[in-house]
């Protein structure tokens, strides 16, 4: 009997075992490698604030023409330190015959790249390319909760 319940024990180890490894695979599959900077999709700037390609644009890297707003300080979404993260707004570029979008862009940057953001001026026309990641925000009239995306920011180039 006791040979029994330990080649039991034996299988239900190897089973766990077996079951962790592979969690751990589809864990590190779910987490995109950081392309080449030719490699990023460049995606216009109202498709990415309008909130309607959240699904197709989450966990992507991105390219994102804009100009500089300003620099805020307390609006990281949750899961970033402000030890280690700051971020600013951006908006559409100017086009001409093409109404301002009254959405900013919420951009995250690390701040190895604080030197750049700092450069900027109020209007700079810019390119971003980094992360998109999704955010739950809770409009404060209805309660309602709903998804949009932030911009993880690996460069900056002034335009």
């Amino acid at each position: 009997m006791p040979i029994t319940c330990s080649k039991m024990l034996c299988g239900l180890l190897l089973t766990a075992v077996a079951t962790l490894a592979v969690g751990c695979q589809m864990l590190q599959e779910m987490t995109p490698t950081e392309p080449t900077q030719s490699e990023y999709i460049p995606i216009e700037y109202h498709r990415f604030v309008s909130g309607v390609y959240v699904d197709e644009l989450a966990n992507k890297y991105v390219t994102v023409d804009c100009r500089f707003n300003s620099t805020m300080a307390g609006t990281l979404p949750g899961g970033y330190s402000s030890t280690r993260y700051m971020s600013f707004f951006a908006v559409a570029p100017s086009m001409q015959g093409q109404m301002e979008s009254p959405q900013p862009l919420n951009v995250i940057v690390p701040k190895d790249l604080a030197d750049i953001v700092f450069s900027l001026r109020y209007g700079d026309s810019i390119r971003i390319k980094g992360r998109a990641i999704e955010v739950y925000s809770q409009q404060a009239l209805s309660g309602q909760m709903f998804r949009s995306l932030v911009l993880q920011a690996n460069l900056i180039e002034k335009l």
